[in-house]
């Protein structure tokens, strides 16, 4: 018997300390997961379906100027979380609205425009390995109404979900493919040339964005290029606003993106420039391919 139970005892240290055991998340963590700082959350009664957190019909509003209000018509969420925290988090939401406030003066009337003319899908899921802190975001889509759609994925490294755990987490791996719809980033380029060039207005605004991109793709390094990507992304940067298109890009970097390397590119004198793009994409590998239309 007394062999036994040193036999045992040894298993057990030899084995280690016991993974926390991972369950369902409330709706109430769920809850907390997508509330965000400045704006305040209200959710129509519901109660969990399927094993989905229903909260249809949710709200985030803020008094704050330039701040507009958010709606969704539909808003899922599921999860799973162990003692530490939430350890994987699935969203399903469609209807998004962005909803600036009547008489605010702090946001630009062509925002305006695009906010009152756009909803939003949005779904993806993201999960970590408390074992490895391995995260991987999957089955990422953004869909507007106006045509313009995001897939992307993603995979890093974090200790948890939590915006302090993933502040301290590295991108390793980036996957994104972006459909331009030809009317969405005219009004955006305009407001970036107008900021760069400082009294640019129209197609002269929109011609300083143009320069401003050409100048951020000659400085990207070589290294973390494959052949074909700077040519696909000045013929890119060529086509804005109006040409429609789908960009694929992929990112793989082995050390990882972390908020130390972006710190210390944005603390040097020029973050955006050959040395802080270098910095930032140390290890990297980046690859672009620009297709023109819309066919799928």
């Amino acid at each position: 018997m007394r062999m036994c139970l040193c036999v045992g005892l040894i298993v057990l240290a030899l084995g280690g300390p016991a993974q926390a055991e991972t369950v369902p998340a409330g709706c109430d963590v769920l809850t907390r997961a997508v509330q965000v700082t400045g704006y305040a959350l209200t959710v129509p009664p519901a109660g969990p379906e399927a094993g989905w957190c229903v909260l249809d019909g949710a709200a985030l509003r803020s008094e704050a100027p330039g701040r507009p209000d958010l709606t969704a018509d539909r808003l899922r969420l599921r999860g799973t979380a162990d003692d530490a925290g939430l350890v994987s988090i699935e969203v399903d939401l469609a209807g998004l609205r962005v909803l600036p406030k009547a008489g605010d003066r702090a946001l630009d009337d062509r925002l305006r425009s695009l906010f009152r003319l756009q909803t939003a899908e949005l779904r993806f899921a993201v999960a970590v390995d408390p074992g490895t802190d391995r995260l991987d975001l999957r089955d990422g889509v953004l869909r507007l109404s106006g045509g313009t759609e995001v897939i992307f994925s993603a995979v890093g490294k974090a200790s948890g979900l939590s915006a302090v755990a993933l502040l301290g987490g590295s991108l390793t791996g980036l996957d994104v493919v972006w459909r331009n719809d030809g009317r969405l980033l005219r009004p955006v380029m305009e407001m970036l040339g107008e900021r760069l060039s400082g009294g640019a207005t129209g197609g002269a605004a929109v011609e300083a964005a143009r320069l401003a991109l050409r100048q951020l793709v000659d400085n990207l390094p070589d290294a973390a290029l494959t052949e074909d990507t700077r040519p696909e992304l000045e013929q890119l940067v060529t086509a804005l606003p109006q040409g429609r298109g789908r960009l694929t890009l992929s990112l793989m970097v082995e050390d990882g993106i972390g908020a130390s390397r972006l710190l210390m590119a944005g603390l040097s004198d020029d973050p955006l420039g050959p040395k802080g793009l270098a910095l930032v994409l140390q290890g990297a590998r980046l690859t672009a391919l620009w297709t023109p239309g819309l066919a799928p």
